[in-house]
């Protein structure tokens, strides 16, 4: 009865997109995927089966010749022992600021339905000046994995099924003096006051490097960052680093840390694209370690459980048609490795089929080693 009213609310939503398509000012698109997981523990003496059935909405509608209004949905049908845990069920009803957007519609067993409104946003744009204001995705970060200036947006490395990442409600302002050159200022506020974030950021070019700078306020704490991304001799090379200081200080809790990130690419003649990255993660006496690492999206003042991460990626692309990939983590200072391979091959026009791996191995009492090894397919309808 589960699977049957959520395949035809699903199939109803996919038929008013298509048909909205027509339009001149409202289009929907979005995707349907499905995700068989089989999952081992580290010792390999229990598994379980469990499934993710994914819809994914996007809806624009251009209001006037200056604004438009942007919406997009997140819905997804759990079933399995692992989702089954009433932390992870808190967690999804939990949300990234005031409005009350994200609902578990259902909570039986092994079942969980689970709807959020990441994206809802009205988008002004006249000359130089833009302007949005709600639930929306600012990325100020550079590297691929580790964003010590993304105050607003950080996202999770290995939440394998969110390829949009979350979204904060917010207004934002931007003046562009030209194509490579801004200011931003965004605030967004949070169910306290304590809670909220506001910065500024400028942005230019300088011979051919993107140069930023931000400053603003961090739940609570004050900040100071910057960042590059430029490249040398054809390599790609890219950092940022922030400092957080805290506003009020606390006995016992050390007041101030640095985050600060690095990374290189290399792109090859056959298409082969190599990714090397190194965080410094500085660990502040007096705060409690995150709680559920491999689901919550970090903070850009704590970006990872460790105080010192080495990633490296690979992707290569065969023939159009497939597409192969290895992520690679090092924790030095907990003795941890993470692998995730992946591949993906194009079935059909709007259809791609991928199967990737998720292993996580080292020491028994470091927080991720325990989560033991996935394997994970996914069949994807885009739309």
């Amino acid at each position: 009865m589960i699977s049957r009213t959520l395949h035809i609310a699903i199939a109803t939503l996919i038929s008013l997109g298509l048909s909205a398509q027509i339009g001149e000012k409202l289009s929907v698109s979005g995707y349907v995927r499905d995700l068989p997981l089989f999952e081992v523990d580290n010792t390999f003496s229990e598994y379980n089966f469990n499934n993710i059935l994914h819809n994914r909405l996007n809806i624009r509608y251009d209001g006037g010749k200056n604004w438009s209004i942007r919406m997009g949905q997140r819905t997804r049908y759990l079933y399995g022992d692992a989702f089954s845990n009433p932390f992870f069920v808190e967690f999804l009803r939990s949300d990234q600021g005031p409005l009350p957007f994200s609902h578990v519609l259902l909570n039986t067993n092994q079942h969980v339905i689970h709807t959020i409104t990441d994206r809802f946003y009205l988008d002004w744009q006249r000359g130089k000046w833009q302007v949005r204001a709600g639930r929306q995705r600012i990325n100020w970060g550079i590297n691929l994995v580790f964003n010590p200036n993304d105050f607003f947006n950080n996202y999770n490395f290995f939440d394998f099924d969110y390829d949009e990442r979350p979204g904060t409600d917010a207004v934002r302002v931007t003046y562009f003096d030209d194509a490579l050159s801004r200011w931003e200022i965004a605030y967004s506020p949070g169910v306290t006051a304590r809670e909220s974030v506001g910065a500024i950021m400028r942005a230019i070019n300088i011979k051919g490097y993107d140069l930023q700078w931000m400053t603003g306020y961090f739940y609570h704490r004050a900040t100071i960052g910057g960042g590059w991304a430029g490249s040398i001799d054809g390599m790609g090379w890219k950092g940022e680093i922030s400092y957080f200081h805290d506003l009020e200080e606390t006995p016992g809790k050390e007041p101030g840390n640095i985050v600060a990130s690095m990374s290189g690419d290399y792109r090859f003649g056959n298409g082969m694209f190599l990714i090397g990255e190194v965080v410094y993660n500085q660990q502040r006496t007096g705060v409690a370690p995150q709680g559920m690492v491999l689901i919550e999206p970090q903070r850009a003042d704590n970006v990872t459980f460790s105080e010192w991460a080495v990633v490296g990626t690979l992707q290569y692309p065969y023939k159009l048609l497939h597409s192969f990939s290895l992520a690679a983590m090092y924790f030095p200072v907990e003795e941890v490795v993470f692998l995730s391979p992946n591949y993906t091959r194009s079935l059909h026009r709007d259809l791609d089929l991928s199967i990737l791996s998720q292993l996580f191995l080292g020491l028994s009492d470091s927080p991720i080693s325990s989560a033991g090894y996935n394997l994970i397919a996914m069949v994807k309808w885009s739309f």
